[in-house]
């Protein structure tokens, strides 16, 4: 074949560090900031959404960079831009958690998964983010045995 074609679609989440998180003001600025670095990494975003204690992301990653490195990125580029224009916190200074979340989605559920990551507001009336993630790994079939996590 002479060309070379690709489309890696990922559900990225992202969390935030228990002690902070995001505040209503920076929110929808953050989320802007999330869509612009991965933009800078050569993706194409879908979507950026989520809630004060973690962010869904939808985008095309570039076969180019590794999925690692492209969260590595984004997740220092956002810590920084945070910190920066933080003025509410004098003392616990933002940070996500350790640790994301990747999920692959098909050209056929990225629709679904859009609308998903838009409606996060109803998700949570119904379930927290554990829950949520817990829903996704089944649905992805990830085996949280095999990361070193047992059941309680």
């Amino acid at each position: 074949m002479r060309n070379t074609f690709f489309k890696i679609w990922i559900h990225g989440i992202l969390q935030t560090h228990p002690e902070t998180p995001i505040s209503q003001p920076l929110e929808a600025m953050l989320h802007y900031q999330i869509e612009k670095q991965l933009l800078e990494q050569g993706c194409e975003v879908a979507v950026v959404g989520g809630m004060s204690d973690h962010v869904h992301f939808l985008f095309a990653q570039n076969p180019l960079v590794s999925t690692h490195e492209t969260f590595h990125f984004l997740k220092m580029m956002t810590t920084r831009w945070y910190q920066l224009h933080d003025f509410q916190s004098s003392f616990n200074k933002f940070q996500w958690a350790e640790g994301y979340c990747v999920y692959s989605v098909s050209e056929s559920l990225a629709a679904k998964t859009r609308v998903f990551i838009e409606t996060q507001a109803e998700v949570h009336a119904n379930m927290g983010m554990l829950d949520e993630v817990e829903r996704l790994n089944i649905l992805h079939k990830v085996d949280m045995r095999d990361w070193g996590f047992e059941n309680d």
